[in-house]
Parts: C-alpha cells; structure tokens; sequence
C-alpha cells in the first residue's frame, strides 16, 4: 500500500472544497435538503470512496482500514456495510455509470444538431426525415417512442407529418429530473478530471480549463455568451461527427470506455461574499452609584 505523500494542504484543500460547494449547498437548500439530511447520506459517499481508494492502493478493506481512510466512526463503517450488502442497490439509485450514457431520445437530438439537417424535418418517407435519423441510432427502439419522448421532455414539436427541432429546449429546464441528472453527470465529470489532474496515480492530465474576465460592463458579458454558443456548436459538430464512426466500430467489439467533453459558460455580477448580519443584543445595566 505504498503511495507517495501528497504534497496538497489538507485544510487549504478543504477551503478550496467549501468554494465548490457553495452553488451545490444553494441547490440543495432551494430543492428541500437541509444539513441534517445530507450530512447523514455524505457518510455512505466517503465510505465508498474509503473503500475504492483501499482497492487502488492494494489494501485491506477492513473497518478499521476504511474509519481510518475516511474519519467515520467504525461504529458508522460496520453499520454502512451491513446495509449495503443486505440492501440491493435501488433503480432509482442514481450512479454515475447511470448518468455517462445518453439515453436514445438525448442521442438523436445530438446527432440532428450535428448533422447539418433543417431543423424541419418529415416524420417518415425518403431520404432525410426524423424515422431515419431515429433508426441510424438505435433499431431497438421504434421511431414513434423516441418522437413521443422528445416532444414530452419539449425537446421537439410534431405538427402534421412534420418534426421541428427546439434548440432553445437544449437549456435545461429546471422542472425536469433529466436536467439534474445531466448537473450532476457533467460536474462529477468535470471534477474528476480535475482531482485526477491535481492527485492522480498516474501522468495523464485531462483537459480541464477555462478562462476568465471580469471587470466587464453586462453587454460585453452577453457579446461574449453569444460566442461562447457560437463555439460550443462547432465543438458538439466536430465531436459528434468523431464519435459515431468510432462507436459504431468500437461497440460491437465489447467497447469499455466513457468520455464526455463538454463546455461551460456562467456570468454574474461582481459581488462580496454575503455574511449573515449578526443583530447586537443591548446591554444590561450594570449595578453602581451614580455621580
């Protein structure tokens, strides 16, 4: 189980760790989990990771080994174990193995941004129409079911005998489970290939960059949005001519491995961290003569 030290500060890491969880605290509040709730579900997430890092590191995955790992109480560890191995996984368990693959519907909107087709097109017929694009990503599932799914999820509309893409659907909608979903695959992704890049076992360094301005007036900021969606369609154009090619070659012979590239583009205002406004209590008089 040797392992060199990592030369990272702990409690600077953790001050780095509090910045990023600022915006996931804000979600949860806004969705109803409050501290209790998720201090509790936190416990089984280090211990996976306790235990996953043991495996790497070739070590013995004993309680003691995964409470000294992960800080939990042993009392904690034996209890997690039990339940997780007398408690089958839920479906509706959510991993991120479950968030790396697209559903049909997602991939048939993706590979018709991609393709360069009028965002018109025939239900069915000859040549370019929406049956054909359905059927060049799955034969498994009927055309009809993916166009329902879409127009549910309001990613597409059907009029007549015509289908009509929505790219404005391609911002999430907030009511949708899809769009947490989508959160929280692309962040897990987004910062494992960072940790990766800061403490992995290995040389291979992800790409993992952004840039940053500020002192910007709100047009310039829009100017900038604007380009940042001009980019992002050419990289989603690109990347998916790449990928069918590859994955219609790669899958069949028993194809292992995940990848997702993706982009980000966020704007605020310039402001202070808020810090609750303590209220003073007043003073008690103090006992004493007067002049």
């Amino acid at each position: 189980m040797e392992e060199p030290k990592s030369h990272l500060d702990p409690d600077q890491v953790l001050q780095q760790a509090l910045v990023i969880m600022q915006p996931l605290v804000l979600w949860l509040l806004r969705s109803g989990v409050r501290h209790p709730e998720f201090s509790v579900a936190i416990k089984r997430v280090f211990l996976e990771q306790a235990a996953s890092e043991l495996e790497r590191l070739h070590g013995k995955q004993t309680d003691s080994a995964i409470s000294m790992l992960s800080g939990l109480h042993r009392k904690d560890v034996k209890a997690l174990l039990g339940e997780m191995l007398h408690q089958d996984r839920k479906s509706t368990d959510i991993t991120r193995e479950s968030l790396g693959r697209p559903t049909v519907p997602s991939q048939v909107m993706t590979r018709w941004l991609a393709s360069g087709w009028p965002d018109q097109l025939p239900a069915s017929g000859d040549g370019q129409t929406f049956e054909s694009l359905s059927r060049e990503v799955s034969r498994d599932v009927h055309p009809r079911a993916v166009l329902n799914e879409l127009v549910r999820l309001g990613m597409a509309e059907q009029e007549d005998d015509r289908v009509r893409l929505r790219r404005s659907a391609f911002v999430p909608d907030q009511r949708m489970a899809e769009a947490g979903n989508l959160l929280a695959g692309s962040t897990a992704d987004h910062l494992a290939a960072g940790v990766h890049n800061l403490s992995g076992p290995d040389n291979r360094k992800f790409l993992e960059q952004s840039v940053f301005a500020d002192g910007l007036s709100r047009d310039s900021v829009k100017q900038l949005e604007s380009l940042a969606g001009a980019l992002w369609q050419q990289v989603l154009n690109t990347m998916v001519r790449a990928a069918v090619p590859l994955n219609e070659k790669d899958e069949p012979a028993g194809g292992d491995q995940r990848i997702r590239v993706g982009m980000y583009c966020y704007a605020e205002p310039i402001q202070r961290r808020a810090i609750p406004a303590m209220k003073k209590r007043p003073r008690k008089p103090r006992g004493g003569s007067g002049s």
